[in-house]
């Protein structure tokens, strides 16, 4: 007897539980923001193109002991803005040997482009937002 009335309370729970959940309202406008990584060598990054999706960001890494990299939105090591690429600090963003710098969000779909202004001939990344 006691296990049929345990059994009955396990079963009421359970079922409530579920009515809970699906009367919930699912929000659509949550996105996923994902984060990816992009490592930086003494001249070059690890990847020459990478693809995300919106709102996802990047983080841009150094090798302890290795080289500092001044990052800008543009490409063959000149800044100029890309519409709908996130916001760069003016003159770049420099990345000391060891550390690591991350984007805002990728808003907006298209390609955009990465470069480091003292490296310009060998590191420019093509970034590719998908919408």
């Amino acid at each position: 007897m006691k296990s049929k009335i345990l059994f009955a309370a396990f079963l009421t729970a359970t079922i409530l539980t579920l009515l809970v959940a699906c009367g919930r309202s699912s929000d659509t406008t949550a996105t996923t923001a994902s984060s990816y990584t992009v490592s930086m060598g003494a001249t070059s990054f690890n990847v020459n193109s990478i693809t995300i999706p919106k709102g996802g960001t990047i983080t841009f890494t150094t090798d302890q002991g290795g080289t500092a990299h001044n990052l800008v939105n543009g490409s063959s090591g000149q800044q100029h803005v890309e519409g709908g690429a996130p916001t760069f600090p003016s003159g770049g963003e420099t990345v000391a040997p060891g550390q690591n710098w991350s984007t805002s969000p990728w808003t907006t779909a298209g390609t955009f482009h990465v470069t480091c202004t003292l490296h310009p001939t060998t590191m420019t990344l093509t970034v590719v937002v998908t919408g």
